[in-house]
């Protein structure tokens, strides 16, 4: 497996110093450094099981997106977009619903690793669809888990999770799954991805797609040796998910005069109008106590003064 490396901070040798760890954790997050550390032992158990053919893209960041994809791996069976995480307990991923497990309670995450994942795979495909790149198919989605303490207990997830002692079997699936790009595809995509097209040029080369006809629900190529059933469709990216706009047209432009209320558009309702909250008998005491005391410092401190002269 050839791996294309361009993670930031991190020297040659692979090791992060103290200076650069700390900028990036002000500009990427706490998190960050751990999953990039992370990746480093999935990229071992992929290329175990992946041979020259498959090119593995690590922590690119495409034009237009605020944040890096982890892994994207182009090979002979397509296009995979892989998170890759670091935490370790017991979680559910069941549909789109990403949480942690204490005993019988579920909560929820802040972080919903599944949808995180299922948009950063749409957010690849989309790029290659505006680079007039049409022939990659759709992007295979999968959460990794780099941590062999971390337990999922996955029920039919929009993506595919795969847990650490599954790693080497998840290339494996992938090496020997249906073919859908040759050689030359492969090379493309990669070209595509690293290198980009101008706008313009890109504009040209994307013929006008006629409407497709409706189509049985994509099944993702690992998921066919194996007989697992149809996964739930991954949710729409939107263009504030990532900062980058995935929408055809632009917005309509809002023609209400400055300094005007809006108005709602036909079958919109209106929004509600705010009541201004007035202080309450209790904040109104709180406020004069709280007067009562400061003019009280104020006093001492004028009169400790005036001895000292």
């Amino acid at each position: 497996m050839k791996v294309i490396d361009h993670t930031p901070y991190f020297g040659a040798d692979g090791k992060i110093s103290v200076l650069n760890q700390a900028k990036a954790t002000m500009k990427l997050g706490a998190a960050w450094v751990q999953e990039t550390q992370a990746q480093v032992g999935v990229m071992a158990a992929l290329e175990r099981g992946l041979d020259r053919k498959f090119t593995l893209l690590r922590n690119v960041t495409l034009p237009g997106l605020d944040i890096s994809i982890p892994l994207i791996l182009v090979g002979p069976t397509g296009v995979y977009a892989m998170y890759v995480t670091a935490a370790r307990g017991m979680y559910r991923a069941k549909g789109d619903v990403w949480g942690m497990l204490a005993g019988n309670t579920f909560k929820p995450s802040s972080a919903n690793l599944l949808t995180r994942t299922a948009r950063m795979a749409r957010a690849v495909q989309v790029y290659l669809q505006r680079q007039g790149y049409e022939g990659a198919g759709v992007v295979d989605a999968a959460l990794l888990c780099a941590n062999p303490g971390l337990h999922v207990d996955s029920v039919r997830p929009i993506v595919r999770v795969v847990q650490s002692d599954a790693l080497e079997r998840f290339a494996v699936l992938i090496a020997q799954a249906r073919a859908a790009l040759s050689p030359e595809a492969v090379a493309e995509v990669v070209n595509r991805i690293l290198t980009p097209k101008p706008a313009k040029a890109a504009e040209q080369a994307a013929a006008p797609a006629a409407p497709a006809p409706e189509e049985e629900p994509y099944v993702p190529s690992f998921a066919l040796p194996g007989g697992e059933p149809p996964q739930p469709a991954a949710p729409p990216v939107r263009a504030g998910d990532f900062g980058f706009d995935f929408k055809e047209d632009a917005a309509p432009k809002d023609e209400t005069p400055f300094g005007a209320a809006p108005q709602p558009r036909p079958g919109q309702a209106r929004p509600p109008v705010r009541k201004r909250r007035r202080f309450s008998t209790r904040q109104w005491i709180f406020l004069i106590v709280f007067a009562v005391f400061e003019c009280i410092i104020l006093f001492v401190f004028l009169y400790l003064v005036s001895q000292n002269i």
